[in-house]
């Protein structure tokens, strides 16, 4: 279906907002992580001067108490509930698929051999060092002593390797590790593992996020267990009790965890698929803790006394995609004209997301490790309308399909992108398909401009295949410079030389303009004020780390008021 008036919208109600949520899904799973970078948002935009300008002033991310106060200790005792969106299949991190709340549970049972530091870098958690070669083609995981299994068994570099065996021989994960070529165990504490072509990346593939799960260790007994996935056994914080699966799944407090144990006696983990009914199960009281990525429902929350926020890192961002093969988009002016004529503050506040998302330059959000400064178009509508009359002037009109799925929101969305074209001149017809459409289109190069999704956001090693030339590279945007600089990105270890590499990325991004950038999202934490701690997650050697990343989350740390 395509809609040619052009009219400006303007809409509100969740069911709207979650259609908006759900084509970036959608997206991201046709296409195939989480970020290290530091939590972020932005403030709500001065508009007293009439004019909008993208403010990116990382606002409070929190309004949870912490227990960094001498003079508040915590309190041992208690259980906590948690809504989860859905049970897992099974909780075996090497054969069972985990949406975020199979996560959330993996989190309290098992522990990652890395995870994010407070400034968003990769740092061991369960490992004590993950080194590389210098040509990062050989890897070496050295593990805490004296640490096991809630079943007595060992953590040594025996159970790590059965772990990526078990990665290794599965249908469904064996591609996350399909760099390695082979593992060596060195001695009781250490594996090598060699790769078949540098992987500076590794590290980021032990976290445990959305889209990967190789970090997660269980025990060998477990992988030994085909019923293993319905009775895990880790070295968490955390050991299983019982799991009714539609119901609830339990766990409790281990007292011999490596680390100091947790201060609750028990969390219940209860799924409730329908979100508009965990949240009312935490509005009345029946759970604990709910996690959100309705931008409307964390201000709401923010604005309110009785209930804490954190709002966690970025995840992939909104964005859309240009063809840049398929005319008028071939034109770097007409792409840098599109952008330029874009009020984001404009589209946040359709969106209720003003104060809550942060406007982007590029795929990483400024506060972002790998961010860097481009010359990614900022608004400017009569700059837009030069550009647009110049290329007219000299080809014929600016024309183009903007394409979406057929949702009665996105439509109204992509409406008032229309309309900010139409006022530089640009004609952007609506074409509403179902997003299966919309994929294919996308593979077969048969679409102009798209709202997609998936990409960026995370450790730029992760969008290797989309921002190289070939492979999933949708937009078309071949280049040699990129290449290079991915190619060189993935052979280092050193996150700073690594940067270095990805800037080169983001320039010329930011120059010839193949993706626009709207917005970062976010998933909050929103608990009742009595649940404290959330923010307090701290690494082994107690330094603090990110609590909380794409809406995944600790509670080794947590502890409830009495």
């Amino acid at each position: 279906m395509v809609h040619r008036p052009i009219r400006s919208a303007r809409s509100r109600g969740s069911a709207r907002r979650l259609a908006l949520a759900a084509l970036i899904a959608v997206t991201a799973a046709a296409c195939g992580g989480n970020s290290p970078d530091s939590a972020s948002s932005t403030a709500p935009p001065d508009n007293s001067s009439g004019d909008s300008v993208a403010t990116t002033d990382a606002p409070v991310l929190t309004n949870a108490p912490t227990t960094t106060n001498p003079e508040v200790l915590p309190v041992d005792g208690g259980t906590l509930t948690v809504a989860i969106e859905a049970d897992a299949t099974g909780y075996n991190p090497t054969v069972d698929a985990w949406a975020r709340g199979g996560h959330e549970v993996a989190r309290a049972i098992f522990d990652p051999l890395a995870t994010y530091d407070a400034d968003g870098k990769v740092v061991p958690y369960l490992a004590e060092a993950i080194t590389a070669n210098d040509d990062s083609t050989v890897w070496t995981i050295t593990l805490r002593p004296g640490i096991s299994f809630h079943n007595g068994e060992p953590l040594n570099a025996d159970a790590v390797k059965a772990n990526f065996d078990a990665v290794l021989a599965s249908p469904q994960y064996k591609a996350q590790l399909a760099l390695v070529s082979g593992m060596t165990v060195v001695d009781d504490l250490n594996l090598e593992v060699q790769m078949s072509s540098p992987w500076g990346a590794f590290p980021q593939a032990l976290v445990g996020e959305i889209g990967t799960q190789i970090g997660y260790i269980a025990a060998p007994a477990m992988l030994a267990d085909p019923e293993g996935g319905r009775h895990p056994i880790g070295t968490g914080p955390f050991r299983f009790v019982e799991w009714v699966p539609d119901d609830h799944l339990t766990v409790e407090r281990n007292a011999d965890y490596w680390q100091a144990p947790a201060h609750l006696d028990e969390v219940v983990f209860k799924p409730i698929p329908d979100s508009t009914s965990r949240k009312a199960a935490l509005d009345a009281g029946d759970v604990d803790l709910y996690y959100t990525g309705s931008s409307k429902e964390i201000s709401d929350y923010q604005a309110g006394s009785d209930m804490s926020v954190f709002i966690g890192t970025p995840i992939e961002p909104d964005m859309l995609m240009f063809n840049v093969t398929a005319p008028p988009l071939d034109d770097v002016r007409v792409r840098r004209a599109l952008v330029m004529a874009l009020d984001i503050p404009r589209l946040f506040d359709f969106l209720d997301a003003t104060g809550v998302k942060q406007p982007l330059d590029g795929p990483y959000a400024r506060t972002s490790f790998w961010h860097v400064d481009s010359d990614y178009p900022s608004y400017d509508p009569q700059g837009a309308a030069d550009l647009i009359a110049e290329y007219e002037a000299e080809v014929g009109p600016v024309v183009f399909d903007f394409a979406g799925n057929q949702d009665p929101f996105i439509v109204s969305y992509q409406e008032l992108f229309q309309s900010m074209w139409a006022e530089i001149g640009a004609e952007a017809n609506i074409v509403s398909k179902a997003q299966s459409e919309n994929i294919s289109d996308v593979l077969g190069g048969s679409f102009q401009v798209i709202m997609w999704g998936g990409q960026g956001g995370g450790d730029p090693d992760k969008d290797y295949n989309y921002f190289h030339s070939g492979g999933l590279n949708f937009s078309r945007y071949n280049s040699p410079e990129i290449d290079a600089a991915m190619d060189a990105g993935r052979a280092l270890s050193d996150p700073e030389a690594r940067k270095a590499q990805y800037a080169i990325l983001q320039e010329a991004y930011g120059r010839d303009v193949p993706y626009v950038w709207i917005g970062t999202n976010v998933m909050a934490v929103v608990t009742p004020q009595k649940v404290m701690g959330i923010a307090d997650f701290t690494l082994p050697d107690g330094s603090p780390g990110t609590p909380v990343a794409g809406g995944l989350f600790f509670l080794k740390d947590v502890w409830i008021a009495q």
